[in-house]
């Protein structure tokens, strides 16, 4: 059982943390301000939970106070402020996470132990991509961290996530911080192309296979080198499905229309928001290619399962349009679901941007 130190502010006494971990975490709460750095000296506590309004103290003094001393466990805080300045300072002081008040407690513990389960080293450039792929929460810190593991590694990918969350932006990040970076990046949607097409976008095609066709190269050949991104990957014509197979098995294509085979090396990263384990079960989708396509496996969180990253990414893209949220506004974002995912959220900052006229975005300002 985890013991906790919890920090309650003067509008809290702790009771109701204490009667909801029951059995989970054994909460204790100091007596004061005066106890706490003894009690933290003790090394007896797995974490410390911190509401940043204390009474009487300033509590951004206390914060910082404590995460400088060598002796503080991982620190969290649970306050009903909630700004973005707010939360970049408990970043900059040491807080490994944020959770708001009104909280749900299942929530909360299950993200604190996710952080317990993952926790990334600690260093200024332990996490690289955290500039790109932003988050705070540990799903997007262990996510970055898988990415960044694979370095070294030219094995195919399948990365799976709802629509919106971000599977392209994983698929760009996987090829930057790969051995083959240095080669072309493609992309291929196989569901926004019409039946027949995909065919020789892929092989390529040699003049007079059919009406009006050049001499061209097809994605396969043109990521030679590099990474072919296949997103929707669960689309795939069935036809093409065991040609897929032999160009990664064989490592070769021929042309449409030509008899000639060339050589061809890439890494395939594979997209999909559908279950292929399902698919290969109902006869959707052939069991030989997804056992030599099916790897590594990436999963992106959605978004309402990562909900303490919704400020930072807001601020992030608010900042191109010299933009900010006010409290309120925030703590509507926060009470939604996103079934879109970030690409919903953007769509609806962006909406909200472009109506307003001031620079702070209100809560009447944003519509889902």
């Amino acid at each position: 059982m985890k013991k906790v130190l919890y920090v309650p502010s003067r509008e809290s006494d702790g009771r109701r943390l204490v009667y909801e971990a029951r059995g989970l975490w054994s909460v204790v709460t100091p007596s004061g301000y005066q106890t706490l750095q003894g009690l933290i000296d003790t090394g007896n506590f797995d974490f410390i939970l911190f509401d940043i309004a204390l009474s009487g103290v300033w509590g951004a003094g206390v914060l910082s106070a404590l995460t400088s001393s060598a002796s503080c466990p991982p620190l969290f805080i649970l306050s009903r402020e909630y700004s973005f300045s707010f939360l970049e300072y408990s970043r900059d002081a040491g807080a490994c996470g944020y959770f708001h008040i009104p909280y749900d407690f299942r929530a909360l513990r299950d993200r604190i132990e996710r952080f317990f389960d993952f926790r990334y080293p600690a260093g200024a450039d332990s996490d690289p991509l955290a500039a790109e792929l932003l988050g705070r929460s540990p799903s997007m810190y262990r996510l970055r961290a898988q990415i960044a593991a694979l370095k070294n590694a030219l094995e195919p990918v399948i990365i799976r996530g709802e629509t919106g969350c971000g599977k392209d932006l994983v698929a760009r990040l996987l090829h930057r911080n790969s051995p083959c970076a240095s080669g072309p990046y493609r992309v291929f949607n196989a569901s926004c192309l019409p039946t027949g097409l995909a065919d020789s976008i892929l092989f390529g095609t040699v003049r007079g296979a059919f009406t009006d066709s050049v001499n061209t190269s097809g994605l396969f050949e043109q990521s030679d080198g590099g990474t072919l991104f296949m997103d929707e990957i669960g689309e795939l014509e069935p036809a093409l499905q065991p040609r897929l197979l032999r160009v990664l098995e064989d490592k070769i294509v021929t042309r449409l229309g030509s008899s000639q085979e060339r050589p061809v090396d890439f890494r395939l990263v594979c997209a999909t928001h559908r279950s292929l384990e399902d698919m290969v079960a109902a006869g959707g989708f052939r069991a030989d290619l997804f056992y030599r396509i099916d790897i590594i496996r990436l999963e992106i969180p959605p978004l309402r399962e990562h909900a303490e990253d919704i400020a930072l990414l807001s601020e992030s893209y608010l900042s191109r349009m010299k933009k900010v949220l006010s409290s309120n506004a925030i703590d509507k974002l926060h009470g939604y679901h996103w079934p879109g995912n970030v690409r919903q959220l953007f769509g609806c900052l962006a909406r909200a941007a472009v109506g307003s006229d001031r620079e702070i975005i209100y809560p009447e300002q944003i519509r889902f």
